[in-house]
């Protein structure tokens, strides 16, 4: 089996101040409370302002303490008031006037350019109205905290309208660079470090920990992945999809695929469509879907254990990450707040997976690969040995 790479060194990571984990979890808030807010009646305008205004703000710290990367792991970007909208419509508008009627006056003289005075005239005023609503937006951008991307625009747009369509090639071309992922090596799992605990291979490294077969694997961080975390196959391909990942990493260690339903069809497709199940309720809040898997759940574990057959498979672990993956105890309190404290079938499962060591271990290898790498499990907890070989944070390169 490959060697891991290198461990993390978490005295040198634990001297970040922020913790990213609270602003994401304040960002989640503010959005739930905004959405909330917008389904009441009568509606808060002023109300729905200020909470849009805090949004905004968490944002924005966010990126700031996690070097320009947001909370979706994209660049940041400052987001353009209704007036710099419309002036940079009204720029690209001018712009897309005055290449007209250059090419307009172009044709009439046999494909070359003309040099008539008055055409000339149109595209310096066109260009020069263009500058100066660019500029204008820029300083506003600036007086709002855009900083370096207020001052950016303000250099780009010093020059003629038709460069207008140059900037956003260049823009576009700068963008399509900060996004080029890594190519990996076989056995080789890769995921953005800097996006929630759920989106990353959660399900995956579950698997893994279960079939005592993580050190057959690598983990690295790539901050330019934003389409999910990625597994390096032996034939030179790449697999993406935390379940599709814990699908390929069950079937290469068992032979009988008792995670995925043993070799019966039946419960094979049991579990299959559990984990779709979980799968559609991704785009929703973390509100929604606790609610939803709960009343779901209500009657599946009223006399079981586990969703499907005598033993944990897929489908809980899919489950699981669809309520927000609460090993930890902050994240399981915030479960229940959301059910009120009520006592239901879920909250005993959801106790039982907690607690279990490979959820735990995964929980750690998950997080130990980004900057806040601290895992608060319940006071009492103890924590089982992990895979024979390895230490919490192995495995974790940065």
């Amino acid at each position: 089996n490959p060697k891991p790479k290198k461990n993390i060194d978490i005295n040198q990571q634990q001297t970040m101040t922020t913790n990213l984990d609270e602003l994401r979890g304040k960002v989640t808030a503010i959005a739930d409370e905004i959405t909330a807010l917008k389904k009441a009646n009568p509606v808060d305008k002023d109300a729905i302002a200020a909470s849009v205004k805090a949004l905004l703000d968490a944002k924005r710290t966010f990126a700031q303490n996690n070097g320009g990367i947001g909370v979706d792991g994209k660049p940041w970007e400052e987001p353009l008031s209704k007036k710099e909208k419309k002036a940079k419509e009204k720029a690209e508008k001018a712009a897309k006037a005055a290449a007209a009627a250059a090419a307009a006056e172009g044709g009439d003289v046999g494909g070359k350019e003309a040099e008539d005075p008055i055409s000339e005239g149109a595209k310096k005023k066109a260009a020069k109205k263009a500058e100066k609503a660019a500029k204008k937006a820029a300083h506003k951008a600036q007086q709002g905290g855009g900083g370096a991307a207020a001052a950016s625009a303000t250099s780009k747009a010093s020059k003629s309208a038709p460069v207008v369509k140059a900037m956003s090639s260049v823009s576009s071309s700068a963008s399509k660079r900060s996004t080029v992922s890594t190519k990996l090596v076989s056995n080789q799992l890769c995921y953005n470090p800097n996006v929630s605990l759920t989106e990353r291979p959660v399900a995956a490294l579950t698997v893994a920990c279960l079939t005592n077969t993580m050190n057959n694997y690598s983990i690295t961080s790539d901050r330019n992945r934003h389409s999910g975390p990625a597994l390096g196959l032996p034939n030179g391909g790449e697999l993406t999809g935390d379940n599709a990942i814990a699908r390929y990493f069950a079937r290469s260690a068992c032979s009988n695929h008792a995670l995925l339903g043993g070799g019966d069809i039946d419960q094979m497709a049991l579990v299959d469509s559990w984990v779709d199940y979980a799968q559609t309720l991704t785009k929703f809040q973390q509100i929604r879907r606790v609610k939803a898997v709960a009343a779901t759940l209500a009657s599946t574990l009223a006399e079981k254990t586990y969703v499907v057959g005598h033993s944990l498979t897929l489908a809980d672990i899919a489950l699981f990450v669809c309520i927000g993956f609460p090993c930890e105890a902050a994240d399981a309190l915030q479960v229940e707040h959301i059910l009120g404290g009520k006592r239901c079938p879920m909250i005993r499962w959801m106790k039982m997976m907690k607690s279990h060591p490979a959820v735990r271990e995964a929980t750690q290898l998950a997080k130990g690969i980004s900057i806040d790498n601290e895992t608060s499990f319940d006071p009492d907890a103890k924590m089982d040995p992990l895979v024979e070989g390895m230490n919490p944070l192995e495995c974790a390169t940065v």
